[in-house]
Formats: C-alpha cells, structure tokens, sequence
C-alpha cells in the first residue's frame, strides 16, 4: 500500500476541520515496550495554530494509560488519513498538540505515478487554451492519466482549474497529435529541504484521453520502467459500486428487509479491508477462494476495491472474475457469500496467513 503526503496548510486545516465538524471518530495508538495501546476519541476544537482531541466513552477511563512521552499515531479510517505527533499535552481528559504540518492519505490511485528528479530536466511542451505562444515548462511526475510540472508563480492568471492545455511534446514520451489535458490543481511547489516555495506553482493536468504507455527514465532510479495501460479490464461489464450507486442499491434493500440491509453493510466494511492485501497475499486469496462465491460476495463493494483486488492478476484470472461478477444476484445471496468470505479472513487472520490493518501505515511516517 501506497501513501502520498500532503503539506499544504490550507488543505490539512479544511480536512480537520471537517472531521471536527461531522463528530468524526478518530483512533489513535501508542507503541510502548511491546504493547500497541489503541484509543477512540473525536477533535473537541480545531484551529490553524492548535487541535485538541477528547477521548470517547469507550476510551475515556483509559486516559492514564497515555505515555506523555511516546510518539502518538492518528487515523482517520474512512477516509485513510494519517498523522503522527512526537509533542502533545495531556488536558481536560484528552490531548491537545500543534495543528500538524504534515498528513498522509492512502495512495487511491489505480496507476502508479512517477516522480522525476529536477536535474533530469523532463520538458513538456504545450499551448494553453486561447492563447498561441507554446510553453515549455519541467515535469514533476507522470502517470498514464496525467502529469504535474511547475511553473513562475508571475503566470498564475493563465492556470485556472478545468482549462484545456494543447501538449504537443513530453519528454521520453510518444504522444498523439496535439495531446488534450485539463488542469486538475494549482497549488504552491514544495521543494525537498527548502519548504513551500512562493515564486513557483505545481500545475497538475489530467489527460483528457489516457495514454496507452509510458517510460519513465531517472536518475534516481537504476532501471528504465514502462508503465502499460490495464489491459483486459473490459469496463462494459459491472465492476463495482461508486459511493451513490452503493447507497442507492442499500435504499431499496432496506426497504423490502432492513435487517438484512444492515448485514450487508456490515459485512462490505469488513471485506473492504482486503484492500490491505500485499501482492503475495492476494495471489493466495484468488488461488484459493472460489470465484464464485468471491464475485457474489462482492457484488456489492467499490469499483476501488475492485480494481485493488484485479491490478496484479492475470489478465485470464480477471477476465473470468469479471464474467462471473457481470450476474446480477438477490441480495440473500450476496449476503450469504459476504459470510463465507468473512469466514475465510477472519480465518486466515487467526493463522497470521493475512494481516488487514491500517496499523501497517506506522511504518511509513
């Protein structure tokens, strides 16, 4: 699993400050000796300078068991946000500690992203929509979907989000003719040492069409990569539930028998922590789970999970899965597969055979 980190203070502030504002229950550990001690609580105020945090019912009379001393790790797990805070006091049943500088999100990203080196002087070349003189600017990184490179803050006014850019070179790259983006972000360019810096801006533009390859050559990478567009992945067929569709398809179940609605819903919480799969462990799982019974346990799950789950199998594997998948099943079905699956992780947890756990993010901050 993927991290990517953000420092932009207004970004972390609006984040917070919404978690804040909807009562969002955060978790929160401490690793002493070989103990990990866990806690619930919600932000009890949020400001640019300070947060402060009280502990929940379930956590509160646990409060002296805090190490003042120990580094504490915070987690938000619906959204995969994550941050670490080494100072913080102990007040009024809870903690308070410097609004951080720093969060991490879980990388949601279905095609990897590569970032350059400034000395590897990666150019793109482009035309901004509605003006006529070609730009010729650095690139920061690059996937099949899209691009980021940086330009003089003095050019902000031509970069407004969702303008069209006309790219007719990158670097390294094959393009169709006159090659369609959208500016996705415009935000201040962060370099590495020196901080946030007020004379350049990171434009990040998103491919109007994704590119069916890439090649990505480094200094600080010892071997030449490729990156291919997913192949096999036939998107006629259904792959998963956005947010809406979910909520939408919970709606009517709900409706005909609400037990059942919360059994369902229970059960895709718990099965979207397969999320947490290494490679290895989920060429394990399609090797000895049925695929049936996978397909209709899953039907009601995320398109993200979905295609978590199918990036790094065979595109044969796949293919049958998506087949299988494509069947419309009633909703005691999909439920019915949701516990024999669930049987299965909790299974293989208890055997150490799968570890699913946000903790596995400690080792990235």
């Amino acid at each position: 699993m993927k991290l990517w980190s953000s420092f932009d203070q207004e970004y972390i502030l609006k984040r917070l400050t919404e978690l804040h504002e909807d009562c969002a229950v955060l978790k929160f550990w401490q690793n002493n000796e070989d103990m990990r001690e866990e806690y619930t609580a919600t932000f009890k105020s949020v400001t640019v300078e300070k947060c402060s945090i009280k502990l929940t019912k379930e956590s509160a009379p646990y409060y002296t068991r805090i190490a003042p001393l120990s580094p504490v790790f915070f987690h938000y797990p619906a959204g995969d946000m994550i941050f670490k805070k080494d100072i913080f006091k102990l007040e009024d049943g809870g903690l308070s500690f410097k609004t951080p500088s720093e969060v991490r999100m879980r990388d949601r990203r279905s095609v990897e992203r590569f970032t350059y080196k400034y000395p590897d002087f990666k150019n793109i070349s482009y035309e901004v929509e509605g003006e006529n003189e070609v730009q010729h600017d650095i690139i920061l990184d690059i996937s099949l979907r899209g691009l980021a490179f940086v330009i003089d803050a003095k050019r902000k006014a031509k970069y407004e989000i969702g303008k069209v850019i006309y790219i007719t070179s990158i670097t390294d790259q094959e393009l169709p003719q006159q090659h369609e983006a959208k500016i996705a972000s415009v935000n201040r360019y962060r370099l590495s040492g020196e901080g946030l810096q007020t004379h350049l801006l990171r434009i990040g533009v998103e491919f109007t069409q994704t590119l069916n390859s890439i090649t990505y050559d480094s200094i600080g990478s010892l071997v030449k990569k490729r990156e291919n567009k997913l192949k096999g992945l036939d998107t006629n067929l259904f792959n998963g539930l956005n947010p809406d569709d979910y909520q939408k398809q919970l709606a009517k179940i709900h409706d005909k028998n609400p037990q059942l609605a919360i059994n369902i819903s229970e059960s895709v919480e718990d099965i979207d922590r397969l999320r947490y799969m290494t490679t290895d462990m989920k060429r394990e799982f399609f090797l000895n789970f049925s695929l049936d019974l996978m397909a209709c346990a899953l039907r009601m799950s995320s398109k993200e999970l979905i295609n978590d789950l199918l990036s790094e199998v065979t595109a044969g594997v796949r293919e049958e899965f998506l087949m299988k998948y494509d069947q419309p099943k009633p909703a005691s079905a999909i439920n019915k597969a949701q516990d024999e699956l669930r049987k299965y992780i909790h299974e293989k947890e208890r055997l150490g055979e799968l570890v699913l756990s946000p903790k596995s993010f400690v080792k990235y901050v």
